[in-house]
């Protein structure tokens, strides 16, 4: 008996570790939760209502809620290699990976242990020439 409980106290600082990784690491929100964060932040950026969007289904849901795609449009959502694309293009890009955010991504909407988190990259967001209202600078973390 002993024995088992002397077990179970050097696994417990283990468990515990493990149980704190999963919850520091991001992930994606569905769609029509990241659509809503993007109708938002397209809204604080001074582009309500019109994005660039590749994603179907982020686009999809952005269209249910008012939302319309238009190339012309200085907010983007993207993901993977259309960060730098959209960068390069002179967009504030929306995105759903922390690792987007050096490659050229503004803010990153992820989930953390169930809810949803706002990163912004500072340098990017200044490359875009997008003023941000002050109300999502001071919910959004700065990396």
């Amino acid at each position: 008996m002993f024995h088992t409980a002397l077990q179970r106290l050097k696994t417990l600082p283990a468990l515990v570790l493990m149980a704190a990784s999963l919850s520091l690491s991001a992930g994606d929100l569905p769609p029509a939760v990241q659509a809503k964060f993007v109708k938002i932040l397209a809204a604080a950026a001074g582009s309500p209502g019109k994005v660039v969007c590749k994603d179907g289904d982020v686009l999809g849901e952005l269209e249910k809620i008012g939302v319309s795609q238009d190339s012309g449009s200085k907010v983007a959502w993207a993901t993977g290699g259309d960060v730098k694309s959209m960068k390069a293009a002179g967009k504030f890009v929306i995105c759903s990976k922390l690792d987007d955010l050096p490659k050229g991504g503004a803010i990153a909407i992820v989930e953390e242990g169930g809810k949803p988190q706002i990163y912004l990259h500072m340098g990017n967001i200044a490359a875009s020439g997008v003023s941000l209202a002050d109300s999502v600078l001071k919910i959004g973390k700065r990396l």
